[in-house]
């Protein structure tokens, strides 16, 4: 579907209202859709941090991205094979397109502003959102893609009224074992997912899930990992709960996202008599059970060589085993790491910010272990 700009006027909400019409239709419409291979895209909405990004300033975020000397090769293409264009609607959302030439595509977007968080929203299908806007969202500078744990999708759904687990990807990997696991069940129960972990260890990267109080299977949605939700279907009539959903899982994501990674207190050098002490820290704790390897090597040694050493992005050096004075040279941001045991211990310094706590995090989950539970700590006392 394809949405005309003079559609997308008016508050923030009779705006989201056009994307919940988009989905709103019967059991029966979605069969005949499968039917005839003519099924309406799903709306989704993607969320990112928001470090300094104002709505209309896109083409100029743009502008001065693309004048970086040190502009990796990708970027560049990216944005020489595309065309952006930004219309503000209102004090809270804007309306983008990225036109792809070379494809005869034109994708629309709303861009909402949450204050600490930026909504992207679209219909558009996943195929050229991923070539698009999650590649933009990637390469501005003041954009963070946000990212949940598996405990935090199940957090989410729990607290939904009426929510239900209705299907799953699960998996598991780990840096101990060669094993690896990836099931994708439909139709399936909270039950069904608990087995999941018992028998494989297996956790969720992505939830279906439905609301099912008077009238049962009202709304259809999804969240996953990767920081975005989507509605599949809302049922005629229940529309204003299929926007009371959408503001739900926005506010429950962002929440989530801040929880974990925020940077609450940073640590702060004072002086004291004639020297300095630290004040305040924030540490976040990657958490697993097991550090039995299969090759005998510690959690520690595993990190250094699989992580530090093997990515690019870091720079690091070594107090002691265990222990790493770590450097990130896409964000230009320094962080501790401390292992014990199997549990993995990010601790913030000055200028560290929550991406990078994030990517780091991001980058454990994805090739180092999919198994972990996030705890952060701050405090403000003297280190």
């Amino acid at each position: 579907m394809k949405f005309s700009p003079d559609d997308l006027t008016g508050e923030t909400q009779e705006i989201l209202s056009r994307f919940i019409d988009h989905v709103t239709r019967l059991e029966d419409e979605i069969k005949k859709e499968e039917e005839s291979d003519s099924r309406k895209t799903e709306v989704k909405v993607f969320i990112a941090e928001n470090h300094g990004y104002e709505l209309g300033g896109l083409i100029q975020s743009i502008k001065v991205l693309s004048e970086n000397p040190d502009l990796h090769k990708n970027i560049q293409e990216f944005l020489s094979s595309h065309n952006f264009r930004e219309e503000v609607l209102n004090d809270e959302s804007s309306y983008v397109e990225i036109e792809t030439p070379k494809m005869g595509r034109v994708d629309q977007f709303v861009f909402i502003n949450q204050g600490d968080y930026i909504n992207i929203v679209t219909a558009e299908r996943r195929k050229w959102t991923k070539k698009t806007v999650e590649r933009l969202i990637s390469y501005i500078p003041e954009l963070e893609r946000i990212f949940l744990s598996p405990s935090d999708l199940r957090q989410v759904v729990q607290e939904l009224e009426g929510g239900n687990v209705t299907g799953f990807t699960a998996k598991y990997h780990s840096y101990s074992t060669d094993k690896k696991v990836s099931i994708r069940f439909h139709g399936a129960t909270k039950e069904d997912l608990d087995t999941v972990k018992t028998e494989f260890d297996a956790k969720p990267t992505r939830l279906e899930i439905s609301r099912e109080n008077s009238p049962p299977d009202t709304i259809n949605a999804a969240i996953a990992q990767e920081g975005h939700y989507s509605f599949s279907k809302v049922k005629p009539g229940y529309e204003n709960k299929g926007l009371n959903t959408f503001e739900y899982l926005s506010q429950a994501l962002e929440k989530q996202d801040t929880e974990n990674f925020k940077i609450n207190i940073n640590p702060n050098r004072v002086r004291v008599g004639a020297g300095t002490v630290f004040e305040g820290f924030t540490t976040l704790e990657l958490i697993e059970d097991d550090n039995q390897t299969e090759d005998g090597r510690s959690t520690a040694e595993k990190l250094r060589e699989d992580i530090l050493e093997y990515k690019q992005r870091y720079v690091f050096s070594t107090w002691e085993e265990g222990s790493y004075e770590v450097f990130d040279k896409e964000l230009s941001e320094a962080f501790e790491i401390t292992v014990e045991g199997s549990t993995i211990r990010l601790h913030a310094k000055e200028g560290t910010t929550s991406a990078a706590f994030r990517d780091f995090s991001t980058i454990l989950y994805t090739n180092f272990n999919s198994t972990y539970n996030l705890e952060k700590t701050s405090k403000r006392v003297r280190a």
